[in-house]
């Protein structure tokens, strides 16, 4: 697996095809393009549900998308063993089982980084996953974040 790789939640990739937010809308379609994503079966059939019932998208437009998503991005079966990490997650962060059941697919997969919406910004899971929010943007040079220093007041400036 690529270094670079990371997981995407099913929340992330819905922006994909938000027509009211096009600044989400184009950082999701990104990741999904980038040929660094990762996520598992279990964020296609979400993914599918949420086209159909919530955007309203007709069963044969949403499998022309969901075969979209499948095809830019490297997607990971759900197992029994993931099935059983996720029951681990579960007990251990008290996340609910679907959240636990992406968590444990993007361990499963070695991703390094979960981009996700729901679940809590910059938690560490197992030492290994860091969940983040790619519609946060932090501004970083380097590897570090950048950081404004303010000037002082020149002596005799008038206040």
């Amino acid at each position: 697996m690529d270094m670079t790789a990371y997981f995407l939640d099913t929340n992330v990739l819905v922006y994909a095809f938000a027509e009211d937010d096009p600044r989400r809308r184009g950082i999701a379609r990104s990741l999904a393009e980038s040929g660094d994503a990762l996520i598992s079966t279990q964020v296609l059939s979400e993914l599918a549900n949420v086209l159909t019932r919530r955007m309203g998208f007709s069963p044969s437009e949403t499998r022309k998308r969901v075969a979209g998503i499948a095809a830019s991005c490297e997607v990971m079966m759900v197992t029994p063993s993931v099935v059983g990490d996720a029951l681990r997650i579960m007990e251990r962060y008290q996340y609910s089982f679907h959240d636990s059941q992406i968590l444990a697919a993007a361990l499963g997969a070695g991703a390094k980084v979960l981009y996700s919406e729901d679940l809590q910004r910059e938690q560490v899971i197992d030492g290994t996953l860091t969940i983040r929010s790619p519609f946060r943007m932090t501004v970083q040079q380097r590897g570090a974040r950048y950081a404004v220093k303010r000037r002082g007041r020149r002596q005799g400036a008038a206040r």
